[in-house]
């Protein structure tokens, strides 16, 4: 009993000393800005910490997405050095990280998944002074649940009680439902085109940027004091990670085809918006689209959301499709349309099917960054010349 209360002691103590040593550091940092959401997290993280350093601000941002990495003071990015489990409790060491920078500002994007996690991330360890939530959309559906509204009573965790939070004015009643004993959020809803004044002065090919994205960062930087042509200047030397929306030309046996990073959006849902906006961009009919899905093992619960979004949309979204990854062989059997690529050179998947394809065919990569995702789009980094949309 002695041994078992004095370890209780012990433990008791080491855990004041923690939240002692972690107040100490959050108070160190006077604005910290946490984004949530389904997607886009990444680049509003990285677009919103680049506004802020160009407005003069001492800026850490971490990104988890694609590419966990610091985005520093100076603009650089670097990984997150990670060993083993990956936890949130390296936002943690990310309060530290900011304070031994003298960042006067933390922009950081919420890694959980399951709901006790989102709690303890943004409510226990990062506090924020401000939330932003690109959008409310079905994904991980196995932590977070199956519909919208479940969805957002996941992302509420993420807010303290007195951060304020903004949205899209179409998520807004997702996120505060006025619902009979659930606490209001002080919510700054996102108008749709509020941005509209900084797209003129961007360059042509930002255009690769959603709207809804470049909305919530005009709209909470300018609640910040930041002008307009600073937050312009801000967004167009924001560097993005590998995940990003990107649009390619390639030219191989005479012919140009397009290639076109959509692997990081992950669901249907957010994937078919990218579909829709590239379609927009390059004024494409959807005779010209071979789809490339890669899959991943581990994540059986988006091989189904595919094989059903797929089932009824294939025929009328892509010329031909194609299959690598995990669970290939079992889209093609529930997906007529579907061919199987045994390929795992991103040189030769490239090449095999853009040699099916037409002048000014666009193959359009999709399902997950993981894997022969990356792989595909690092080498389209290198091979082709990045669209002046």
């Amino acid at each position: 009993m002695t041994i078992l209360l004095l370890t209780l002691t012990v433990l008791l103590l080491f855990l004041v000393y923690e939240r002692v040593v972690l107040n100490r550091l959050r108070n160190s940092i006077p604005l910290v800005v946490a984004v949530t959401g389904t997607r886009g997290k990444s680049s509003v993280v990285r677009m919103l910490a680049s506004v802020l350093r160009e407005a003069g601000d001492t800026v850490l941002a971490k990104t988890t997405g694609s590419q966990a990495q610091f985005v520093l003071p100076d603009g650089t990015a670097q990984d997150v050095p990670r060993r083993g489990i990956v936890s949130i409790l390296e936002q943690k060491k990310v309060l530290k990280k900011a304070v031994e920078l003298r960042a006067n500002c933390l922009v950081v994007e919420i890694m959980s998944i399951r709901p006790e996690n989102h709690f303890v991330e943004s409510q226990q360890i990062l506090k924020p002074d401000i939330v932003l939530v690109t959008n409310v959309r079905r994904d991980h559906t196995e932590a977070m649940g199956e519909t919208e509204t479940e969805i957002a009573s996941v992302l509420r965790l993420d807010v303290p009680s007195a951060a304020s939070v903004y949205v899209p004015e179409e998520f807004r009643s997702l996120l505060d439902p006025q619902s009979p004993g659930v606490k209001s959020l002080r919510i700054s809803s996102v108008r749709q085109g509020c941005s509209d004044p900084l797209r003129t002065t961007l360059k042509a090919w930002k255009i690769t940027e959603f709207a809804e994205n470049l909305d919530l960062v005009a709209s909470v930087v300018r609640d910040l004091g930041v002008p307009d042509d600073i937050a312009s200047r801000g967004i167009e030397n924001a560097r993005h990670d590998i995940g990003k929306f990107r649009v390619w030309t390639y030219r191989i046996g005479g012919k140009r085809v397009f290639l076109v990073n959509a692997f990081a959006a992950n669901d249907p849902d957010s994937t078919m918006r990218i579909y829709e906006k590239t379609r927009q961009t390059l004024a494409a009919a959807p005779a010209l689209f071979t789809g490339l899905l890669n899959l991943r093992y581990d994540r059986p619960d988006r091989t189904v959301q595919w094989i059903k979004a797929l089932q009824e949309n294939a025929p009328s979204h892509f010329k031909s499709l194609y299959v690598v990854g995990g669970h290939a062989h079992v889209v093609r059997r529930k997906v007529k349309t579907a061919s199987v690529l045994t390929l795992s050179s991103p040189d030769e998947i490239t090449n095999v099917i853009a040699e099916t394809m037409e002048e000014d065919g666009i193959l359009f990569g999709f399902g997950n960054i993981g894997g022969a995702g990356r792989r595909l789009v690092e080498h389209w980094q290198r091979v082709g010349e990045e669209y002046g949309i």
